[in-house]
């Protein structure tokens, strides 16, 4: 049994969670601007110098640029110039950072984090090939660093499943006691699909981390616990027993006294239900709330619609599971749906009637848009898109988020025909506009890539990167906000085949 908990994300290479874009930076004085330039010519090696100069003149100015392409023009073998602007660009994802980072590396090819770098900017121009291929450089060029090996394993997911697994796995052994190596070990867990590996990988790190110092592994506990709770309750209450009353306190020690009262109540109103005291295991079942961004709203949900139903209170069970379903679709909860209806008399027809009753309710006229395509002339019209089910992202080339979700979309999307489906990316940041067309074509994604107009996003609002919406046949939002990732990708399934059935 899985449920969808948060998708917790440091992606590989920027943003967090939901990714933001950096503010423009001022211009300083003109007399200081002058000054800090002296400064950079008195010694063209002291990056802190070339830092408080590019601050100073302002990183979009002409004139900045004119600046260092002449200095590298009169000092060809100074790699420090080419560095510093480009890695100013870089910091900004700006695409023409790129010229900048291959002329450092042109100068002195030991440069470990240019190479690193130069991936981050692949990504963007949606060349993962390349991106590798720099990120395994820069792991040969300073092999001691735990965070190029890292970057590196990680970068293998799609392209070397069994490899991307050996790497991650030696990681902790190569760099032992290090915060990358609990990382790796985080996010293979998360990764794996096999239980047995999954529970491998989750030993492997509590017993190698103490998660009450490193957070990475404090996460991973979270996720086994999450893991754990649906199916093996009990190992979940021993688990979260065992970190409340470890030696060392848990930074977020009330959570997990909390995952342990939870984790107590399930053990508990189960052995209750095997026992026909159905109506005290929904009782107690009711002392308990459910944590935010984990399994156990999904978990306790379930627990008590069985309970109900055990108790005679099928329509209770139905309504419950009614309201989480129509929400996020999921097979495990229409099988349950299906279960209570059959005792209330319902048919399939009357289940789908239920739901798209309570969607209703939710559901509104999204704003219409119309936006400039990148891949040709014309708009993107959302009038023009009337009879098809519509997926809206909002995005932006250096949002490591919306990368990291792209290709669970496309295993999705690529289910249903282009007759059926339309799939809108909105590019919330011109200044990378550059890439946008390259990235299309480099990385083999299927989303047509428009421009945005914030002025005129109306109910269409984009909180941070990425931001989804799914729009019905008539141009209503029924699904918002929601988020696809390894595991719920039969969600988003779900929730566009129902959307065309309607």
């Amino acid at each position: 049994m899985r449920f969808r908990s948060i998708f917790i994300c440091l992606l590989l290479f920027s943003g967090g969670v939901m990714a933001q874009l950096s503010k423009k930076e001022t211009q300083a004085d003109p007399v200081e601007v002058q000054r800090l330039k002296v400064q950079v010519e008195k010694d063209f090696k002291d990056l802190k110098a070339h830092t408080a100069y590019i601050k100073a003149a302002g990183l979009e100015s002409p004139e900045l640029k004119k600046q260092y392409d002449a200095w590298i023009k009169k000092n060809p073998s100074v790699a420090e110039i080419p560095y510093a602007y480009g890695e100013a660009l870089t910091n900004h994802e700006y695409p023409e950072a790129r010229e900048y980072l291959l002329k450092t590396v042109a100068i002195n090819p030991k440069q470990a984090k240019v190479y690193q770098m130069l991936a981050f900017d692949a990504e963007r121009w949606g060349d993962f090939d390349k991106g590798r291929e720099y990120l395994k450089k820069a792991s040969e060029t300073d092999p001691a660093s735990p965070d190029y090996a890292f970057y590196y394993a990680s970068s293998l997911k799609e392209k070397d499943s069994a490899l991307h697994h050996k790497l991650m796995l030696s990681i902790p052994e190569r760099f032992p006691g290090t915060e990358r190596g609990a990382q790796a070990l985080y996010w293979l867990a998360f990764r794996t699909e096999d239980p047995k590996v999954k529970t491998e990988v989750y030993e492997l790190a509590r017993k190698k981390y103490n998660p009450a110092k490193s957070g990475w592994t404090s996460g991973t506990m979270s996720g086994y616990y999450d893991f754990l709770l649906p199916d093996q309750p009990g190992k979940a209450l021993e688990l979260a027993s065992a970190l409340v009353n470890a030696k060392d306190t848990m930074q977020d020690a009330a959570a997990w006294k909390k995952r342990e009262e939870i984790a107590k109540v399930i053990v508990e109103g189960r052995r209750l239900q095997a026992s026909q005291k159905n109506q005290q295991a929904f009782d107690l079942l009711n002392t308990v709330a459910p944590l935010r961004w984990t399994s156990t709203g999904a978990v306790l949900l379930l627990e008590k619609s069985k309970a109900n139903a055990g108790a005679g209170n099928y329509r209770a069970a139905y309504d419950s599971l009614l309201y989480a379903y129509a929400m996020e679709p999921t097979d495990e909860l229409k099988g349950n749906m299906r279960k209570y209806a059959n005792r209330l008399g319902k048919k399939e027809k009357d289940i789908d009637r239920d739901v798209w009753e309570r969607r209703k309710t939710s559901a509104k006229p999204a704003t219409v848009f119309s936006l400039n395509n990148y891949m040709s002339a014309g708009k993107t019209t959302l009038s023009d898109l009337k009879g098809k089910v519509v997926l809206v992202t909002y995005w932006f080339p250096g949002c490591g988020p919306c990368r990291g979700e792209f290709p669970h979309f496309e295993n999705v999307v690529r289910k249903f025909s282009k007759t059926q489906l339309a799939y809108v990316g909105i590019n919330v940041a011109p200044e990378q506009d550059a890439y946008v067309v390259p990235f299309m074509k480099q990385s083999g994604y299927s989303f047509v890539p428009v421009k945005d107009e914030p002025e005129k996003r109306g109910n269409l609002v984009s909180r941070g990167q990425p931001t989804n919406y799914l729009l019905d046949k008539e141009g209503n939002i029924v699904f918002a906000n929601f988020r696809t990732d390894e595991r719920n990708e039969r969600t988003l399934e779900l929730m566009i085949k129902e959307l065309l059935d309607k």
